[in-house]
This record gives C-alpha cells, structure tokens and sequence, in this order.
C-alpha cells in the first residue's frame, strides 16, 4: 500500500492497555474501523498491555485482518520485528524508539513511515532524511493517554512546524471533539488520537461528527 496523506485524516491509535478489557478491544477496533478510520495504529505499549511475544504476534495479526477487511493501512508502533511478520503497511517510530535511520534500512522501503517530531529541532532533522512519509506532532493538547507524550505544544506552535516540515503531519495528543475545529485549521493533513476513539460511545454518530470536521 503506498502513502497517500489522506491516510491521515482520522488515524487511530490503541492496544489492550487502552480498553477495559482485552476482550473488549478488536470488537471496538473494527466498530472504529467499519465507521471510518482512515488508518490505524497498534501501539500495545505500557501499563497493562500484552508483553508474551505469541500473545502480541496473535493481536497484530486480527488486526492485520481487520484493516485488510476494511481496506485501510495497518502501522505498528516501535515494533519493526513485529511489523515485518505480520506484513504491515507501515511502522511508527518515537523520539525514543530505535533511530529512523536504522528503521528505514532495515524495512529498505517495504512499508510506510511516520515519525514522532515534537520540536523545531526534530522536524529540521526529519527534513534532512529521504524515506519518511509523515510526521506525527504533538501532544498538541495535555493527555493522559500516552506517559511520554510530554508538555502540551499548543496550535499556535502545531502550526508553525506544519509550516516547517517537508513532510505531511498528523497532529496528536489529547484531541477531542471540541478542540479538533481549531487543531484543523493549522494545516495538518489529519489527527491521531487514542482515548477520542476508545472511550467513544454511540461510535457512528460520533465518527460522522469527525468526518464533517476533518472534511
């Protein structure tokens, strides 16, 4: 699957640390998924997620055949061993996680690429290197969602490394229905969120307010 920056609109991001109970997650992924989602995430990282490799490697690959059902690219965050077992359509990679050099050699363009850029500092680095497709940024508002999310960089700033970035950015961190107008209109190819989407009750009336924001 090649990147498309509408792939970005309304991407998805959670693993069973983010739901009441593991079994409650692949029925709320595809419920996401089946009423819009441009893309989504698997980032099974933290408190309370799934660590037994086989465990992991059996969750990636239901939610590989969920997003081949409905047709939209499948990321893995950090995780490049657990990307290429399961043929996934791209990897994010973190400030923290193994450098983005070393991922693209290693992936040597088989999937998509995003990459965490918080900073000024980190998007003119991002700009320098050939094989990344997006950018993601934020947290553009206080979460709680992600433990290293960081201070919260505000729309003023999102807007200003949009500016700066050669690459397309989906904007992240505490995102929700009142503040995703503003967070649009700062030139962001979409939004990423976690708790918006895993905490969503009534999902296709709500994923139909999403959609007429994001346009």
């Amino acid at each position: 699957m090649n990147f498309k920056p509408n792939m970005l609109k309304i991407y998805f991001v959670a693993g069973t640390q983010d739901v009441d109970t593991k079994e409650d997650f692949l029925p709320k992924v595809e419920e996401i998924l089946k009423n819009g989602a441009t893309a989504f995430q698997l980032r099974e990282k933290g408190y309370n997620s799934i660590e037994n490799p086989t465990e992991l490697l059996e969750l990636a690959q239901q939610c590989r055949e969920l997003t081949h059902k409905y047709n939209i690219p499948f990321f893995i965050d950090d995780d490049v061993d657990l990307a290429i077992k399961v043929q996934a359509d791209g990897i994010h990679v973190g400030q923290k996680d193994e450098g983005v050099e070393s991922v693209l050699k290693r992936i040597d363009s088989s999937m998509m690429v995003g990459l965490s850029c918080n900073t000024e500092e980190q998007v003119q680095k991002a700009n320098l290197i050939s094989g990344i497709d997006y950018l993601g940024t934020g947290a553009v508002f206080n979460t709680t969602s992600k433990a290293d999310a960081g201070a919260a960089i505000g729309t003023a700033e999102l807007k200003r490394l949009v500016k700066l970035s050669h690459y397309p950015v989906v904007a992240i961190g505490g995102i929700d229905l009142d503040n995703l107008p503003e967070t649009m209109t700062t030139g962001v190819e979409g939004f990423a969120a976690i708790s918006l989407f895993t905490r969503m009750n009534d999902v296709e009336e709500r994923m139909k307010k999403i959609k007429a924001i994001v346009g």
